[in-house]
């Protein structure tokens, strides 16, 4: 009998031992993820008590893509905030990660400082670098516009966050520069775990750079460009600080994203119900994002 409450108990113990990390997250994720599910399907408002929603169905879901708005904000949220920030960040960042690791560096015993510079964006809280880029474009006394104006290339300031023709640019320049570090630092350990026997086998067979840089060091960051892929994709989509501080979805509602429209519909229109409709439909676009690519990534891995 003995023998057996103590196999039992070695049977819990896992069990016992992950039980606060569980209910952490089951408090923290699983129970605001279910209400927010619940709360899709029903009207409040935030002067409401959780409990006095109206049971509405799916209308929520109807007024949201029948919102001619909504429409606009999906496409900027899936073209310009996600995939032209974050290939650059691709491009840029395998660049920087290449001339960090780059030998010149190491000859010259300025790895440390350049890898440090290269980190002083993340380092600046979104807020700040928010607030800071502004400065930079404003359109009367911006650094930018000053700087452009003692070259001869303009003659008037140039409202960069007030035209339609450069604002997503400039929020892109924004987003790129703050989460660039991230991409960066990924890579360049990637690059640090490529064997320099695959390159002398490169080089040996004749290969010149190009080639090795095809053949060797694109197949091995293969897994670490999957991973900054997806990260950065989720973190980008869902992101509300950049547009919202620097544009606030304007001019008008040209630079509007589902994140800025969520929080709208909640704060400013008081429907918490319709907030949490946008907020599944961006979820679920998110899981078959996600599906997806690790079903591709996948196949090429086989």
């Amino acid at each position: 009998m003995a023998t057996l409450t103590k196999r039992r108990g070695e049977r819990l113990q896992p069990y016992l031992l992950s039980a606060p990390a569980l209910v952490i997250v089951a408090l923290l994720f699983l129970f605001p993820s279910i209400y927010n599910v619940v709360l899709a399907f029903q009207k409040l408002s935030p002067y409401d008590a959780p409990g006095d929603g109206e049971w509405v169905g799916l209308r929520n879901f109807q007024r949201v893509f029948s919102d001619p708005q909504f429409g606009g904000a999906a496409f900027n949220t899936v073209f310009w905030l996600t995939l032209v920030t974050v290939v650059l960040r691709l491009v840029f960042g395998l660049a920087l990660s290449i001339a960090l690791h780059s030998p010149v560096l190491r000859r010259w015993r300025l790895r440390g400082v350049a890898r440090t510079m290269a980190l002083i964006p993340w380092m600046v809280p979104p807020v700040v670098a928010v607030a800071a880029w502004k400065w930079i474009l404003d359109g009367n006394s911006g650094v930018l516009n000053q700087t452009l104006q003692a070259l001869g290339l303009i003659d008037a300031g140039v409202p960069f966050l007030a035209q339609t023709s450069t604002v997503w640019w400039c929020i892109a320049a924004i987003v790129v520069w703050r989460e660039l570090p991230f991409a960066v630092m990924v890579l360049l350990a990637g690059l640090q775990s490529i064997p320099d026997e695959q390159y002398e086998a490169a080089a040996l067979d004749g290969a010149g750079r190009w080639t090795s840089f095809v053949n060797v060091t694109l197949p091995n960051l293969r897994p670490v460009l999957t991973v900054v892929v997806l990260v950065t994709v989720i973190a980008t989509f869902n992101n509300f600080v950049y547009v919202w501080l620097t544009t606030g979805g304007g001019p008008g509602t040209f630079t509007s994203v589902l994140a800025t429209e969520l929080y709208s519909t909640a704060f400013f229109a008081n429907d918490l119900g319709g907030a949490a409709a946008i907020g599944l439909v961006m979820t679920a676009i998110m899981a078959v994002f996600a599906v997806i690519y690790m079903r591709v990534t996948a196949k090429e891995d086989s």
